[in-house]
């Protein structure tokens, strides 16, 4: 099993943001193909192994996802698989794991995000609530960090997502369960095996 994140090129501007000057932008969060992908970040359990794949390397990451029996990530399935798939990268669907949509199902949730209902289950809620730890940045700024070369900071933003779901993920593996940032209560996961 390997557990990836990935970053995107492009930034998506904010209904009330204001766009800066030198920055590209997509055409927002339904424009996979054009979000383009800046970095993955990968946990290969078999070899006990953090990995980044850039532009010089992203191939192997096609190559570690053939070898693996099921890919995992959190909201991989409907936003990092589209966005490998519409750039080139192939994820096989049929091996993946959604840690996000797993954790919504045993809430009692669809797996449509609906904002009014599925709200607050976010991998910073999610590690904070069952690791006492938290993202080292936020999402908005890794294209920004991408465009400007600060390649350090986004693959350490990037590293630390993967970091953060391979715990939660242990978690599962060994117990089956995780607690719920919203009610407290304890959440029965289906594993990924």
């Amino acid at each position: 099993m390997i557990i990836y994140d990935i970053e995107i090129k492009k930034a998506i501007a904010g209904r009330n943001d204001t766009r800066q000057e030198g920055v590209e932008y997509c055409e927002g969060w339904n424009d996979h193909a054009g979000m383009g992908v800046s970095c993955i970040g990968a946990y290969d359990y078999a070899q006990d192994r953090y990995r980044m794949f850039l532009a010089d390397n992203m191939p192997e990451f096609t190559e570690l996802c053939a070898s693996a029996d099921v890919i995992g990530g959190f909201n991989s399935i409907p936003f990092d698989n589209k966005v490998c798939q519409l750039n080139d990268i192939t994820v096989p669907d049929g091996k993946s794991y959604d840690l996000l949509r797993e954790i919504w199902a045993a809430a009692g949730l669809p797996p449509a995000f609906n904002f009014r209902t599925h709200g607050g289950y976010g991998l910073d809620a999610m590690a904070f609530t069952n690791l006492g730890a938290s993202k080292s940045g936020n999402g908005a700024t890794a294209p920004v960090d991408f465009q400007r070369g600060r390649f350090g900071t986004l693959t350490d933003y990037c590293l630390t997502d993967v970091w953060l779901t391979k715990k939660l993920m242990d978690l599962v593996i060994r117990d089956g369960q995780l607690k719920c940032p919203k009610t407290g209560s304890m959440l029965t996961i289906r594993k990924p095996f």
